[in-house]
């Protein structure tokens, strides 16, 4: 995996001349735009997706007061750890042992002080699945696992645990809602073929993706994260050009890079 924030600019850098319409959240946009800046690429950001409060504090509140009662709290994105502290009024004095899906999650929790003990091998809910069953059974604990997500996403978790007759919780963090209109210059662009790639990092973008851009994408090609929000494109009609080996924003702009220098 390459480190690109280490990088300085360059312009005559291997994306020098290409246009990149990044399609992630607004906080979480910025780290993606500066690798590729770093690499000469000139990326607009154009958000698929809002995020906002869990709907229900109260219930939050509560689990928040009982999270000993937890064998495990399980984050399924960066933004369910940025919700948890900000959300989460006071630390919990006896935290339980904490699993992240990615290293961006994991990152973000660190960041507030939280050690992460588990780490899923791939940034997606397979992965997930299989560390959490794993290290349930290690501990030994009757204690259900806590799943801190989003009101929507994928489902291969709670399946998984369900099979494997694990006890567990879900517990909405925050909202995740589809951006409602697209600006009409980025259409015109995309349409003009003036943007080169587009990004696409969760299932919920490309369907909101699919749905605002699919019939002006001209001869933009899409670069996706994983597998799983490959399928979630192609499911929604598009077609992906590009494909990260490693689940992350590096491993996206090192996707782009690989088609741009093949």
């Amino acid at each position: 995996m390459s480190d690109h924030s280490s990088q300085k600019p360059d312009q005559n850098g291997p994306l020098g001349s290409i246009r990149v319409l990044v399609t992630r959240p607004s906080r979480e946009s910025d780290s993606l735009v500066e690798k590729l800046e770093f690499l000469g690429a000139s990326p607009i950001s154009h958000p698929m997706i809002t995020f906002s409060q869990a709907p229900d504090q109260d219930h939050l509140r509560d689990v928040f007061q009982r999270i000993s009662e937890f064998s495990i709290l399980a984050f399924l994105s960066r933004q369910a750890a940025v919700a948890f502290e900000q959300q989460c009024d006071e630390p919990p004095k006896s935290m339980p042992p904490i699993a992240a899906i990615g290293t961006g999650t994991q990152s973000c929790l660190q960041q507030q002080g939280l050690k992460v003990q588990f780490l899923a091998k791939e940034s997606n809910s397979e992965s997930i699945a299989d560390l959490l069953i794993e290290q349930f059974r290690l501990l030994g604990s009757a204690k259900p696992i806590l799943i801190l997500r989003a009101n929507r996403g994928s489902h291969v978790l709670p399946v998984a645990l369900t099979a494997a007759e694990i006890p567990f919780e879900e517990l909405v963090v925050y909202s995740s809602e589809d951006v409602a209109s697209a600006d009409p210059e980025v259409l015109q662009d995309l349409a003009s073929g003036k943007f080169q790639w587009l990004t696409i990092t969760s299932s919920s973008i490309a369907h909101n993706v699919a749905k605002l851009f699919g019939d002006h994408l001209g001869t933009t090609k899409i670069v996706s994260i994983s597998p799983t929000t490959s399928q979630a494109a192609i499911e929604s009609g598009l077609s992906v050009a590009a494909e990260a080996t490693e689940y992350n924003m590096d491993g996206l702009v090192d996707a782009i890079v690989r088609y741009e220098e093949s």
